[in-house]
């Protein structure tokens, strides 16, 4: 790989085949504020990025800095390498990222319109109009306008408008839409905030309390009214599994270690050591990085990874006999 000292421009547009780019690619005069970026082969960026337009043709490709793009960032359908962006990125128009390749975000993502397939996200996604497919939100995807998540995992969601297709996972108790959630026929919605995370990356049986639960839009949905600070009022719908579990008063969440590998996989770029959970059954560490972590919950959502549904059976009885012994 070629090591650049000094950025070689041509026609408003900087091309990246096997470089590396060890300054910042920051505009320095007002002509350079439209140029471009396209990456053509294998490349790493150890700065910040500004550009007109940030292309994929092919990767892998790698940015240390913050990126963000005037128009629009986008790759090409066939690119299968990876793309990693350790910092937040942003928009002035659209990020369109829907290749067979897998992409790591290390921080937010925010524009207004967002198209996202095979991605993770470390921390939240911003826009007006979002859509993701095949992705794992550790935080929150927040909509203005519309959510379309497809066979994805996300921490939770709040948008006016949501579609629903195909098996999705939610990491937090609940989720939030202005209109009811628009579900697809097949398509199914599960909550993992009880599930044992820890055991099951390790391959180890779960907690006798844990699991996961299915959400059913029709009979969780519950309506909340919002005022702002004008006194203007807005009915939301919430979906959450807050006030059907009783099983949760009986877990120690603690000994999940879902709280912490939710840190772990939001701070994972500014953390100054690496962690791990311990070994899994065949006495092998490990370690927790974003791409371990998004690996585990792809495994969940393609079905390699089976989560067993919780029980929620549990008696007042057991409740009691529970807080009168701890």
């Amino acid at each position: 790989m070629e090591e650049l000292k000094e950025l070689r421009v041509n026609s408003g547009v900087l091309i990246l085949d096997k470089h590396r780019v060890i300054s910042p690619i920051i505009p320095q005069t007002y002509k350079e504020i439209d140029n471009d970026i396209v990456v053509k082969g294998e490349a790493v960026i150890d700065g910040a990025v500004y550009a007109r337009q940030l292309d994929v043709e092919n990767g892998p490709l790698t940015i240390c800095g913050a990126v963000f793009a005037k128009n629009c960032i986008s790759s090409r359908a066939g690119n299968d390498a990876q793309i990693a962006f350790r910092k937040a990125v942003a928009g002035g128009g659209k990020i369109e990222l829907c290749d067979t390749g897998r992409k790591y975000f290390g921080a937010d993502v925010n524009s207004g319109v967002i198209k996202l397939k095979n991605a993770v996200v470390a921390a939240n996604v911003f826009g007006s109009e979002v859509s993701l497919e095949n992705c794992v939100v550790l935080g929150g995807v927040f909509a203005t306008k519309t959510l379309h998540v497809s066979s994805s995992v996300v921490g939770t969601f709040n948008a006016p408008s949501v579609l629903v297709v195909g098996d999705n996972y939610i990491l937090y108790p609940s989720v939030f839409s202005v209109e009811p959630l628009n579900v697809a026929t097949d398509a199914k919605l599960y909550n993992l905030t009880l599930a044992d995370w820890g055991s099951l990356m390790k391959g180890v049986p779960e907690s006798e309390m844990s699991g996961m639960v299915e959400i059913d839009p029709k009979v969780d949905e519950q309506k909340i009214s919002l005022k702002d600070k004008d006194g203007n009022i807005t009915l939301w719908e919430t979906y959450s599994i807050a006030g059907k579990v009783l099983a949760a008063d009986m877990l120690d969440l603690k000994r999940l270690d879902n709280h912490f590998m939710l840190s772990v996989g939001s701070l994972g770029e500014q953390l100054f050591k690496r962690y791990d959970l311990g070994c899994d059954r065949a006495g092998k560490t490990i370690e927790l990085t974003l791409e371990t972590i998004g690996d585990f919950f792809f495994s969940i959502q393609g079905g390699k990874i089976k989560v067993k549904p919780l029980e929620s059976t549990v008696s007042f009885e057991d409740l009691k006999k529970y807080y009168t012994e701890n």
